[in-house]
């Protein structure tokens, strides 16, 4: 069975740290998301964020005191950039990423449409080189043919391996209702083209979106019952969860919470705030918290071992593999473990 993203990620996480810092649980990636902008160059029908939040870009001030903050976060993250598109916005290479490089010892990940052109995506590669973890991008039927992405993720899969050959590369695409059938289409012509695969059910404010009864049994092929628990958008309601201590997001402003559900739910959302990293206001928990939502939006918090069980361990089935590799059929003891799991099949 090929190894999942977090042992992975973990295999390449260096000992130590801050001398004075509390060390994470072994068994568990420090990871941030930065939403470095609001804008997109797409307009996605199903996009969950309204074209309100779909703006906005962080002056190069803005962005060196967001870096001066993640500088001093003891150890070595994972720091995920994302959008918005990320490639949209002007400052991603020469301020954010040269920043991260350049002012902290941080991992980087990004996921992005693979709009851009090809010698900027190339540049990325470059810059980030051997600090490079996860690349991935979305596809995104309503705007590109299955042929022309395929091509130009290969093109982007051989830059990497020449740039950062340890890095994880994943396309990942919505089930988007009304065209799951395409879903097969584009398995297929991943698969052909030895790339990963990473469907993504389609979220809504609630949860997941109720498919029909013709589609489902479709959704449910492509998905399945045990290697993406975390992608079905479960409840992890009063699971304990190291969020806010030892993973959390950053808008494109410098504020900090410690998780999506935490940002997005009214009157909780003070109680998630962590500060803003810019203004040096930010703070994070000293250790993480029984979860108090309905629902888990984000499958990154669950695939870095943020979510515990009773055993102080990642909850089983939380830890799923969006990796290059071939899904295999999961062992039965997997399988056991899983529908043991509090909540997986939906949205609490």
């Amino acid at each position: 069975m090929p190894a999942s993203l977090l042992a992975r990620l973990l295999a390449r996480r260096p000992t130590g740290g801050a001398a004075a810092a509390p060390e994470p649980p072994v068994d568990l990636q420090p990871a941030v998301e930065w939403q470095v902008c609001g804008i997109c160059n797409y307009d996605c029908s199903y996009c969950i964020q309204s074209r309100r939040h779909r703006q906005g870009q962080p002056s190069a001030e803005l962005v060196r005191g967001i870096v001066g903050g993640l500088s001093r976060l003891p150890g070595v993250w994972e720091i995920k950039l994302s959008g918005g598109e990320p490639f949209a916005f002007p400052g991603l290479l020469p301020w954010v990423l040269t920043g991260l490089i350049e002012r902290t010892s941080h991992a980087v990940s990004v996921l992005t449409n693979l709009s851009a052109p090809a010698p900027q995506i190339a540049d990325f590669c470059r810059i980030a080189g051997a600090r490079l973890r996860v690349f991935s991008c979305s596809l995104h039927l309503e705007r590109v043919t299955i042929a022309d992405f395929v091509a130009k993720a290969r093109r982007c899969r051989e830059q990497l391996a020449r740039s950062a050959p340890d890095a994880v590369f994943v396309v990942n695409s919505v089930v988007v209702p009304g065209r799951v059938r395409e879903q097969f289409a584009v398995r297929a012509a991943l698969h052909e083209a030895g790339l990963g695969y990473f469907p993504q059910i389609m979220k809504t404010k609630g949860g997941i979106f109720p498919y029909s009864e013709l589609e489902a049994p479709l959704v449910q092929e492509l998905v399945g019952d045990w290697r993406q628990a975390a992608n079905r958008v479960p409840s992890f309601t009063g699971a304990f969860c190291e969020a806010g201590a030892w993973y959390f997001i950053i808008d494109w402003q410098g504020e900090a919470y410690r998780c999506r559900s935490g940002k997005r739910l009214g009157p909780e959302r003070e109680a998630a705030g962590l500060g803003n990293l810019a203004q040096g206001t930010f703070a994070r928990w000293a250790h993480g918290a029984p979860c108090p939502y309905a629902y888990c939006p984000c499958t990154v918090p669950a695939h870095r071992g943020m979510v515990r069980g009773p055993d102080g361990r990642p909850l089983p089935g939380t830890v799923s593999h969006p990796g290059p590799e071939e899904f295999p059929e999961a062992p039965a003891r997997t399988r056991a473990a899983l529908a043991a799991a509090p909540g997986d099949g939906g949205s609490g």
